[in-house]
């Protein structure tokens, strides 16, 4: 599951991507890069939150 780094959001989509790698946006506060935090689970969610 992907998350926004900055607010934790999971309302991130990829913008540009290919061979080199994504461009993220988050929906809900604007962030726009490429490092996204990503959990396997929903209990590790759970931990960090």
């Amino acid at each position: 599951m992907l998350h926004c780094p900055v607010c934790n959001s999971t309302e991130v989509y990829a913008v540009v991507g290919g061979y080199a790698g994504f461009i993220y946006r988050c929906k809900t506060c604007g962030y726009r890069g490429s490092f996204i935090v990503e959990y396997d689970t929903e209990e590790e969610e759970r931990k960090r939150s």
